[in-house]
């Protein structure tokens, strides 16, 4: 039979930085295309996308934790 190891193995984050960045920016240029129109789905998509940009930036900061 093989032991377990003792040690557990580093797991993987989740979603990378860029992937919250790409969104986000996808967010902001699509929001900013319906604010012609003044759709609903204008305002909620400018509101989410601060939103997708605060994950980036936690996700990035602990990407950089991680490798120092």
């Amino acid at each position: 039979m093989s032991s377990q190891p003792d040690t557990p193995l580093k797991k993987k984050r989740g979603i990378p930085w860029y992937v919250y960045f790409g969104g986000s920016t996808i967010y902001t240029a699509l929001g900013g295309w319906l604010a012609a129109e003044s759709s609903l789905l204008a305002v909620i998509c400018i509101l989410s996308a601060p939103v997708g940009f605060f994950f980036a930036w936690r996700a990035w900061k602990q990407d950089r934790q991680d490798a120092s």
